[in-house]
């Protein structure tokens, strides 16, 4: 979760068009793409690993279970997914 404050932001910035011109990083395992800066919003809270109050390890860890839990609840859905739909989904 992230404030009201910063969420208005992001959207500010979306309607502004600043988003068009950012900068992005993709975040691996689930291939996002996340902007390296947003006016008002602190770094902290576009990159979830700079939030993350555990160990590198931890978060690694945490990240890679999500995936996994993602994955495993897609599977009921998959057979009305389209392979570009598949593909988009987490990679570990």
């Amino acid at each position: 979760r992230i404030s009201l404050k910063y969420s208005r932001a992001i959207i500010d910035a979306i309607h502004s068009g600043e988003l068009e011109k950012a900068d992005y990083v993709n975040y691996g395992v689930f291939n996002l793409q996340i902007p390296t800066t947003v006016s008002n919003v602190p770094d902290k809270v576009l990159d979830p690993s700079l939030a993350w109050e555990g160990t590198p390890q931890e978060f690694e860890g945490t990240l890679s279970k999500l995936a996994r839990l993602f994955q495993a609840n897609f599977k009921e859905y998959a057979d009305q997914a389209t392979s570009e739909i598949i593909a988009a989904g987490p990679q570990l």
